[in-house]
């Protein structure tokens, strides 16, 4: 209600914001869905459809380091730790954890699918954390990657989780072979890469987050009013 009559929700292209009919609309409920802030991709692509890619890119992200984490325990060499009397359960307990994060990622993501096909904000949310907590990750494996690749020490060759190997029992180095060399040096570069991706994705992520919340306001403004919504596309 605006100066004692009720105005009709109106849905805005960007030719028709400085129209006389805007002027008496609430800017709370004013909503365009051409604005830059929700266009993404280089512009190429509507905010909401850029997310449906950041989904399907995420879930080919998640298939890899599955495959990875496959490979390192089916190369799992238990028969070294009977000759050297060593007990290393390392590798199964890094399994166990990249299972934990890549389901709890898997959930984020479905979320994220869930949260778009159903113009739902909140569903986003806990992508977003995820987001956050795998930017994290990635900085930390990164750092133990350029310290393990300057100092060959075994435990930040370990935390990489980037193949498996046997060091010496009695030392804190290792020196790996040109095959294992190769599969840390293609992790680092993979997980550099997902850090730079995942850090354009929380930008689209937040700004379909932003569309979804506007677009809601839109709704219930339109349904308080009893006013038509046929101008609106339903993305």
């Amino acid at each position: 209600m605006v100066n004692g009559r009720i105005t009709h929700a109106m849905f805005i292209d960007d030719q028709e914001i400085s129209s006389p009919a805007t002027d008496m609309m609430p800017k709370s409920v004013q909503f365009n869905k051409s604005c830059e802030n929700y266009r993404c991709l280089c512009n190429c692509f509507h905010i909401k459809t850029g997310a449906f890619i950041v989904a399907g890119t995420e879930l080919l992200m998640l298939l890899i380091f599955l495959i990875n984490s496959l490979v390192i325990i089916a190369q799992d060499d238990t028969e070294y730790e009977k000759i050297t009397g060593t007990c290393d359960s390392y590798v199964m307990q890094s399994f166990s954890v990249s299972m934990i994060g890549i389901g709890l990622s898997f959930l984020a993501v479905l979320l994220l699918f869930i949260g778009l096909i159903r113009n739902t904000a909140a569903l986003l949310i806990p992508h977003l954390i995820t987001q956050m907590i795998v930017v994290l990750i990635l900085v930390f494996g990164l750092s133990c990657g350029i310290i393990a690749f300057s100092t060959n020490t075994t435990l930040f060759y370990r935390l990489m989780n980037a193949a498996s190997f046997k060091e010496h029992p009695r030392t804190t180095t290792v020196a790996l072979d040109t095959e294992t060399t190769a599969r840390f040096i293609t992790i680092f570069i993979l997980n550099l890469i997902c850090l730079m991706l995942q850090c354009w994705y929380i930008m689209i992520i937040h700004n379909c987050y932003c569309y979804l919340k506007e677009r809601c306001r839109y709704m219930h403004y339109c349904l308080a009013f009893s006013t038509p919504m046929q101008t609106l596309i339903f993305r």
